[in-house]
């Protein structure tokens, strides 16, 4: 693990005092997730439970009319006539939605968090906590709409790292 971001000394105390707690601890929501705001050097904790309301994902790209939609796009097929197709499909109002929603996301951006790392980040936090391995997620937030969010990991490698 490199040492890439700086933390005050209440940081890393915290990030002490809740791997501590975790230990032995089994999987639940309630588990803890860091939000590391570097502009701000703002720390929060959040469960995993409310990770998703504190960092909505983009789950825009998962709507089953867009995911028809760029299919039939990938096969060759005209956008009009794609369009068409979703409309019989899924009814207008429902394809202009999710197409609404999606550009409306790719105009503000959305840190290169979408839902399916949110899932992946929720997933494997439960199998390292049930393999008996203790780390806890921490994401370094982007410092604009369009610079992804970074996901690490604390351990206490990491945390030794930051001692030093």
């Amino acid at each position: 693990m490199k040492k890439r971001y700086k933390f005050l000394k209440k940081h890393i105390n915290e990030f002490i005092e809740t791997y501590k707690k975790v230990q032995g601890d089994k999987w639940s929501l309630g588990f803890p997730v860091f939000l590391f705001d570097r502009d701000w050097f703002r720390l929060k904790k959040v469960s995993v439970y409310d990770l998703a309301i504190e960092l909505k994902p983009d789950n825009s790209q998962e709507a089953p009319e867009i995911i028809q939609y760029q299919q039939l796009l990938k096969e060759g097929l005209d956008p009009l006539l794609a369009i068409q197709e979703c409309w019989n499909e899924f009814g207008i109002e429902d394809f202009y939605r999710s197409l609404r929603n999606s550009s409306e996301w790719e105009s503000k951006g959305n840190n290169g968090w979408t839902f399916k790392k949110y899932a992946e980040l929720v997933v494997g936090y439960r199998k390292t906590i049930e393999n008996k391995q203790v780390r806890v997620p921490i994401i370094i937030l982007g410092r604009t709409p369009k610079e992804d969010h970074q996901l690490d990991w604390i351990s206490e490698e990491y945390i030794s790292e930051l001692k030093t």
